[in-house]
């Protein structure tokens, strides 16, 4: 009689407690946490903006004689608006899928997922083309090999190990834009990938480790780490990256920005008479589950039944990210070679 075999007492079958799947790390999005977050009742409206040099004006306060009146100063006032477009993406999942479905592979959740992850690209790659890039910010460097002198416009880029000063960049960027801005700190960078790979290997930041740093004698280089150095609240690395090969093709990612680098004023939130380098928007009658906005609903009807389409998610998001103060921000652009 022939021995048994492992196929002939067994028949493989989906394990029930494991899948494998692909969404990015919350952690690697930054679009959310860089500026604060406005929730507004309306897709569009306006909001009031002072003179933002009046109340540091000198000249005006004089010394009163008895009986004399003071000098009367005015005020300027102006108004922005924002306008939330509306984003949105969805899936659909046929009546043979979902009565076909293995139980552990939960598709509906889990296309939901990959749904949301595209959404949150897209919200990423408009922070980067909205905030971090050239030619918006009061305070601008571009980083090129050997500068003579490392002032306004140009800097020695930080992979130069041996000439360029990031830590001296970014005191002198913080002070001009203190200045420039009307006497607000910056107190958050941001970098790519690239830029932060560059920083930790370069001989200044490790010399101000505690005992300095070798190869005998390596130290953890974190970002917690990174924004004392550069005596910031707040550091951001911003690690999401983009497929952006069409469906069917070998993938193409890539980082959604690279070689730039951020300082820019921006505090725990917004409120009256609270300046910010930058605000988004997000318009909230639309229901939520999250501080940007995105709301997932699921939905069946009879014209989807007529297609035999069992049940239909869609994902949406509004918002309108804005820069609100220019002059609250710096902007190292090809910081490394």
């Amino acid at each position: 009689m022939p021995l048994l075999t492992p196929s002939a007492v067994h028949i493989d079958q989906p394990l029930t407690n494991l899948t494998i799947a692909f969404n990015q790390e919350p952690s690697n999005f930054i679009a959310d946490q860089v500026f604060p977050v406005v929730s507004v009742p309306k897709q569009s409206d306006k909001y009031y903006v002072y003179d933002k040099d009046a109340s540091n004006r000198t000249g005006n306060v004089k010394k009163l004689a008895p009986r004399t009146e003071v000098e009367r100063i005015g005020m300027g006032i102006s108004s922005d608006s924002y306008y939330a477009e509306v984003y949105g993406l969805g899936a659909d999942f046929s009546e043979q899928d979902i009565a076909n479905e293995d139980t552990a592979l939960e598709i509906r959740s889990q296309q939901a997922f990959d749904v949301v992850n595209q959404l949150k690209i897209h919200r990423e790659q408009a922070f980067a083309d909205t905030f971090f890039k050239a030619g918006v910010w009061g305070t601008e460097y571009t980083g090129v090999a050997n500068a003579d002198n490392d002032t306004a416009p140009e800097v020695t880029q930080w992979s130069d190990y041996t000439n360029s000063t990031p830590i001296v960049d970014i005191t002198t960027a913080r002070r001009a834009a203190f200045l420039k801005g009307g006497g607000f700190e910056m107190n958050t960078m941001v970098v790519d990938v690239e830029t932060r790979d560059t920083l930790i290997n370069h001989p200044d930041i490790l010399a101000r480790l505690n005992g300095g740093a070798t190869v005998s004698n390596t130290a953890l280089i974190t970002n917690a780490k990174l924004a004392e150095i550069f005596e910031v609240e707040n550091f951001f690395v911003m690690k999401a990256i983009q497929n952006t090969a069409a469906e069917g093709l070998a993938a193409s990612n890539s980082f959604i920005s690279s070689k730039k680098a951020m300082l820019v004023h921006g505090p725990k939130r917004a409120g009256m008479r609270t300046p910010a380098a930058g605000l988004t928007f997000c318009w909230d009658s639309i229901p939520s589950v999250s501080g940007m906005g995105i709301t997932v609903e699921s939905f069946s009807d009879d014209a989807l039944k007529r297609q035999q389409i069992a049940e239909m998610i869609q994902v949406k998001m509004a918002y309108d990210m804005k820069v609100t103060g220019a002059n609250l921000g710096v902007f190292f652009n090809s910081i490394v070679a």
